[in-house]
């Protein structure tokens, strides 16, 4: 038993790594190629699940796995089009606040 905890542990340790890993190099990589700080990838990712969820019972699985992730993508689109680009002349700071209020 003790074996198998350590061994549970030791896996979730490794994952919750490699998740703040992917965070960081998914920021370091969205920061140096549009100089854009955005915190707002958290509450599009919550909007891609929430839509594959509704859409799964309307459409289906599969079709949902591949529409979802299209309308959040177009959701982004439009957020760093109007919103993003607009405050990008006013520094990081402004960028940031707009992150954090979606």
């Amino acid at each position: 038993m003790n074996l198998e905890f350590f061994v549970i542990s030791m896996l979730n340790g490794i994952s919750y790594g490699l998740l703040l890993f992917m965070l960081s190099s998914g920021l370091t990589l969205i920061f140096s190629m549009m100089g854009v700080l955005n915190f707002a990838h958290t509450s599009f990712y919550m909007l891609g699940a929430y839509f594959g969820y509704m859409l799964s019972g309307v459409i289906g699985f599969w079709p949902a796995l591949v529409v979802a992730p299209l309308m959040v993508g177009a959701l982004g689109a439009a957020f760093e089009r109007y919103s993003l680009r607009k405050v990008h002349k006013y520094g990081h700071g402004t960028g940031l606040l707009l992150g954090h209020a979606v």
